[in-house]
């Protein structure tokens, strides 16, 4: 993302621009994973070498609250942030703590009709998010082993 465009976001969100808020945005815009803050905090020190952690959290939770990022909690009470904004679910690795993106349609089709049926009383719904947690399996280790009928 060029700098213009991470601009053009700070400025959409009345935000101030600033150099760190500048590299923060495009750390994250540009990775194909979801960081946690020490993840972007250690990529901010190479550009910014003096940079505080404090500084890190606060410009992640102002770009959480103004919608340019959203936080995703792991198993263990992580927080990692995501840029995209199409809507997704994830997968999140137990035995590598990866966060992989999952469409479906048809999984987000069901889930609107069920909680269109099933009302929650004082709850007004804004969206729906799964988060499947789980390890990888390898396709060889499971390929060959006989299934046990039930």
């Amino acid at each position: 993302m060029t700098k213009a465009e991470i601009t053009k976001i700070l400025l959409d969100h009345n935000l101030k621009v600033t150099p760190q808020r500048m590299t923060i945005l495009e750390i994250i815009l540009d990775m194909d994973s979801h960081p946690s803050a020490d993840q972007i905090l250690e990529l901010m020190r190479f550009y910014h070498p003096n940079i505080s952690l404090a500084t890190v959290y606060n410009s992640l939770k102002t770009f959480s609250d103004k919608g340019i990022i959203k936080k995703i909690l792991t198993s263990d009470d992580k927080t990692r942030f995501d840029p995209v904004h199409k809507k997704h679910h994830h997968i999140y690795y137990l035995d590598s703590d990866k966060i992989e993106d999952f469409e479906d349609k048809e999984l987000d089709k069901i889930l609107k009709e069920y909680f269109r049926k099933k009302k929650i009383a004082g709850f007004k719904i804004d969206d729906i998010t799964l988060q499947l947690t789980g390890k990888s399996i390898s396709t060889a280790s499971t390929e060959n082993k006989p299934v046990k009928a039930m």
